[in-house]
């Protein structure tokens, strides 16, 4: 049994990496995005301290409601993120997080982080990132940029 499916009727408690990817696939759930559904969550001593997922800013229409320029391209998933209208869910926890919240924090994010996010990752204060998303052709790099500013990598399987 997966230790994110452990049962409390069993005695045992799901383990804290669990718990917190557990929350941010719900928060994914928010996500309107016609491509990918992600959430993340910031936690610093076991304690959440801002969620966030993938979708337009505020006041803007949504992209399920035809907003999004990508939905229609045949655009690859992971690039030309430059003309996609979503802020990333790693972005908007970071964004929804004081700067005293992320320093030392971990980011429980449903998918690998783009270049893009590494880059605010690594300057917001967080210093590790868990993740269970797959893997895309070029996430070694990310991996070795983070690790290079000292953010650790935990890729969960």
């Amino acid at each position: 049994m997966k230790a994110s499916q452990r049962a409390t009727r069993t005695g045992q408690r799901t383990d804290w990496d669990s718990y917190f990817l557990n929350i941010a696939r719900e928060t994914a759930s928010r996500s309107n995005c016609m491509r990918a559904r992600h959430g993340a969550v910031i936690v610093r001593a076991r304690r959440i301290r801002s969620t966030g997922y993938n979708g337009p800013p505020s006041g803007h229409a949504h992209c399920s409601d035809g907003a999004c320029p990508r939905a229609s391209s045949q655009t690859p998933s992971g690039w030309l993120n430059e003309n996609c209208i979503a802020i990333h869910a790693e972005a908007n926890a970071i964004l929804y997080a004081s700067p005293e919240e992320r320093e030392g924090a971990a980011i429980y994010i449903t998918g690998v982080p783009c270049f893009g996010c590494a880059k605010l990752i690594a300057n917001s204060g967080i210093d590790e990132v868990v993740t269970t998303g797959e893997v895309y052709e070029g996430w070694d790099m990310v991996r070795r940029f983070l690790l290079d500013c000292g953010v650790r990598v935990r890729l969960l399987g």
